[in-house]
């Protein structure tokens, strides 16, 4: 049962966390950290370092090999059925069959839907905020469009409005950035600032490419399949660690008083 002491209690803790992916080869092991609330937090590393694994363990999708997660006071094991009506999730990948005929609004209005007991109707207040919603995202006048013909970066937009459609304090996204084009990905990241700012509500937001939400985030996890650094941006952009977790090419670049990683993984995929 969740902690009732308020504040005190984290927005995410991991304990000894050890995961292991379907084939047995350990995922994740020695991940251990405390997010509190509020807080925009990004988690970075490269490929196969177990960035999904630890987001989809938080939500319960995934059992620990060892150790434990809790998300405000619940077992991601135990209780994550009451932590999945308090996340809104952007999945890296949305399995949306884009051969049935939904149009924008149904996949916004899911956000709303799918945290409703059945029969679900959506109702004009639930119509109302998957309409501030797309237009947070510049979407708005594509209501009723077919959503198999958006292009990607559109797409990827409507899902981001479909999370922030919906409700609870933590907001998780899954390389919402990646594939994107350089409009999308400007949009999408005003939105998620705004958004932080003037709600209560917390994120955590996996990514390639830190640069392009570096102002906005506190904290950053940097993941190498364990947990290798944890601060600010710029007390993770340390050149020695970002070597090791990157490869020798990987470099730090200093302006305006903040520091930016350029890396192979960041220029792949970040699409521009």
């Amino acid at each position: 049962m969740a902690n009732d002491s308020g504040d005190d209690v984290p927005l995410v803790e991991a304990r000894d966390l050890a995961v292991r992916y379907p084939n047995g080869e350990l995922a994740l092991y020695n991940v251990s950290f405390t997010i509190k609330a509020p807080s925009f937090t990004a988690v970075i590393g490269p490929n196969g370092s177990g960035k999904s694994t630890l987001m989809k363990t938080i939500l319960g999708l995934i059992h620990p090999t060892r150790g434990t997660v809790s998300v405000m006071g619940y077992d991601v094991v135990r209780e994550s059925k009451e932590i999945r009506k308090l996340v809104r999730y952007v999945p890296q990948r949305d399995h949306i069959e884009l051969s049935i005929p939904m149009r924008v609004k149904d996949i916004v209005l899911m956000g709303r839907l799918l945290k409703k007991p059945a029969p679900r109707f959506a109702s004009s207040m639930d119509k109302k905020a998957a309409k501030e919603a797309l237009a947070r995202v510049n979407m708005l006048e594509l209501w009723d469009r077919p959503f198999p013909e958006l292009s990607g970066g559109q797409r990827q937009r409507v899902l981001v409005a479909r999370a922030l459609a919906s409700s609870g304090p933590l907001l998780i996204l899954d390389e919402p950035l990646a594939g994107t084009d350089a409009e999308s990905q400007k949009l999408i990241v005003n939105a998620l600032s705004d958004y932080q700012k003037n709600n209560n509500v917390s994120v955590i937001m996996v990514t390639h490419d830190l640069n392009p939400i570096h102002v906005l985030v506190q904290n950053v996890l940097l993941l190498r399949n364990t947990l290798l650094g944890v601060g600010t941006p710029c007390d993770v952009m340390d050149t020695e660690l970002i070597k090791q977790v990157y490869g020798p090419t990987a470099q730090i670049v200093e302006h305006s008083g903040h520091k930016y990683c350029i890396t192979h993984d960041s220029g792949v995929d970040r699409h521009d």
